[in-house]
């Protein structure tokens, strides 16, 4: 009897019309666990560097672990497929999708080939089907929820793409009952196999093979993450309350933002939290088990031109937008902006770094009138912000262009535009500073999803002072305090990439993967070891996520990534911030990170590439043949 796993794989075939239900091979549960190792490993034997993103022969992979249908799974999903650029793409939420799977009886449903008409699945338990759905094409996320729940029942939990999914809007995500989202690129491709959506009910449960020994590790945690025992992390405080809008004003002081593309540390006039708490947010919402009281908030604009609008932030500040788009100060903006995104299905990080990219060549004259036909895109102008969102989401005009994502628009537009984006890997970055923490300048260089910081989250460490003295890391716990230095950063981040590859195989959420959690191991292992029976070591375990980040590694390797990929953008590298007096990083600065992060890796040092060894050391030996003819 199988303990945590449900030990499924469900297969739908859209070409076809055909469903599998496939063994979980037993060698994969204990290699790779689940979530991102597993997806990675079906995605290295089924998906080669011949397939086209676009091809029917791409595939989009749902994926949980042993830890989801339990508390301690807080309803989180991955999803994984070849991004249109190639690296992986993938993401995560939240929400109550991920349990209802496990309770209908899969670990991992596989999308496989395409529909030649619009369709959605159904999955009840063991009943699945593949079911037209021309009535919910052109419709968007919350019409499409609301839509199916009135037609399968309310008890039904939702995935679906918008508008903008189904017109390849670059880096569009898929949606979970309308709110939650995840992986910048898969909504793409659920767009272009012409799947709408995936309504899921499970009546089952997940069994665990200790619940006294779980019960005990659940409530060790607990007491870990407590706040009032100060042992906690603070900023889950406010995090349960403002979302990432908490940390505007601190990003702002800081110089951290990337305001107006980039150009600037700080904005005037930031929006105000306490402004977005007290006249905007209406209720909390949270997810299945979540032991935050909330992880998102209901919203609700109650004047003004948008009245009215009204929906759940989660994933993704608005807040931020306020500072890339040159100052934005009206809540109600910043949320009709989040309210088309999250509609139209789009990625907010690709609308913002898109648009912020085209008011700088607007504001260099690179662009003009005769290009956005006659539209005058200026720095915080809200009316222009909400009309080239909409315009991006339905693929007209100018926003056709801009639709396709910063990289391909300058590709399109040319002149030098091309100066001026803030892609890592060809997407569009994340809100994360650079030139203001060498860290995440790391971080987000080598990571194999693009640029994500939820793959390794947080890039602080735990304060020296409340270490145990006797405590052994293999980085030096001041280090991260330091952000300005290339000196060390290579050995934290590596730790916090293996940590945050380990505990999206679980899964769990990474908010919780802070404090004590953070360092002491034994926290995640005593739930899993309970959870599956499992009988794992430590040292067993934290392999697991470092097998993974390798996994991932050789399969952008065989795609064609190589050093010079793991990059950051021009402006960051070569640019001070004059407003808060920050030197740019500088390619020095940078390759003294990347000469040790590798070496570290055991990978080549020139290409990138994992060495032959290592591959061994994590029994990745099938690899091995492939990498062998890219060296």
């Amino acid at each position: 009897m199988l303990y945590g796993w449900k030990g499924k794989i469900l297969r739908v075939d859209l070409a076809d019309k055909k469903v599998v239900k496939q063994d979980l091979p037993e060698e994969w549960m204990k290699k790779y666990m689940g979530g991102r190792g597993i997806m990675t490993k079906i995605m290295w034997d089924e998906v080669g560097p011949e397939v086209d993103p676009f091809s029917p022969g791409n595939k989009l992979i749902f994926g949980t672990g042993p830890l989801e249908g339990t508390p301690l799974g807080q309803g989180r999903i991955s999803i994984q497929t070849k991004h249109p650029k190639k690296f992986i793409g993938e993401g995560g939420a939240a929400g109550f999708w991920a349990p209802n799977l496990k309770f209908a009886g899969y670990d991992f449903l596989v999308i496989e080939q395409k529909s030649n008409t619009p369709v959605y699945i159904l999955i009840d338990d063991d009943k699945v089907e593949i079911r037209d759905a021309i009535h919910l094409w052109g419709k968007d996320n919350h019409e499409t929820d609301k839509l199916l729940r009135q037609e399968l029942g309310q008890e039904f939990v939702t995935s679906t793409i918008g508008p903008a999914n189904e017109k390849l809007v670059a880096n569009s995500k898929v949606f979970f009952e309308a709110s939650y989202c995840g992986c910048r690129g898969c909504g793409e491709i659920m767009g272009d196999k012409k799947l709408k959506a995936v309504a899921v009910h499970g009546t089952g449960g997940v069994k665990i093979k200790d619940p006294e020994g779980y019960l005990r590790a659940y409530r060790r945690l607990l007491k870990c993450s407590s706040i009032s025992e100060g042992r906690g992390e603070p900023t889950n405080l406010t995090h349960t309350i403002l979302m990432s809008n908490s940390l505007i004003r601190n990003f702002n002081e800081m110089g951290w933002f990337h305001a107006y593309n980039g150009q600037r540390g700080r904005v005037e006039n930031a929006p105000s939290e306490m402004d977005l708490l007290e006249n905007y947010l209406v209720k909390p919402s949270t997810s299945f088990c979540c032991t935050s009281p909330s992880c998102g908030a209901r919203y609700l604009v109650k004047e003004g031109k948008y009245a009215g609008i009204e929906g759940v932030q989660r994933e993704g500040s608005p807040g931020y937008g306020a500072s890339t788009l040159g100052g934005l100060t009206s809540w109600s903006t910043l949320l009709k902006f989040k309210h088309l995104c999250d509609r139209y299905g789009m990625d907010t990080l690709m609308v913002l770094y898109t648009v912020s990219w085209a008011m700088e060549c607007y504001q260099r004259g690179i662009i003009t009138k005769e290009d956005t036909d006659g539209i005058e895109i200026k720095w915080g102008d809200d009316d222009i912000v909400v009309k080239l969102t909409e315009m991006i989401g339905r693929r007209e005009g100018f926003g056709d262009i801009l639709a396709n994502g910063a990289q391909k628009a300058a590709e399109i537009i040319g002149r030098g535009s091309e100066n001026y984006l803030l892609t890592i890997k060809g997407r569009e970055i994340d809100e994360q500073p650079k030139q203001a923490s060498y860290q995440t300048t790391l971080f987000e260089a080598v990571c194999e999803g693009g640029p994500d910081h939820t793959r390794w989250f947080p890039a602080y460490g735990t304060n020296p002072k409340l270490l145990p003295k006797d405590l052994s890391l293999p980085y030096d716990p001041l280090t991260p305090f330091n952000p300005l230095s290339p000196e060390g950063k290579a050995a934290f981040v590596k730790y916090r990439y293996d940590r945050g590859a380990l505990i999206e195989d679980l899964p769990t959420c990474m908010a919780m993967h802070k404090g004590e959690s953070l360092w002491d191991i034994t926290y995640w292992l005593d739930i899993y070891n309970a959870t599956t029976g499992a009988d794992c070591t430590a040292e067993e375990f934290v392999k697991i996520g470092e097998r993974t980040v390798n996994l991932e590694r050789a399969y952008i390797v065989r795609e064609g990534f190589r050093r010079e990929d793991d990059t950051i953008p021009r402006r960051m590298l070569e640019e001070p911030l004059i407003d808060i007096g920050l030197p740019p990083v500088g390619q020095n600065n940078l390759d003294i990170m990347l000469d040790e992060y590798y070496t570290l890796r055991g990978w080549d040092v020139k290409t990138a590439i994992p060495t032959e060894e290592k591959l061994r050391e994590l029994d990745l030996d099938f690899t091995i043949d492939d990498l062998k003819q890219l060296r």
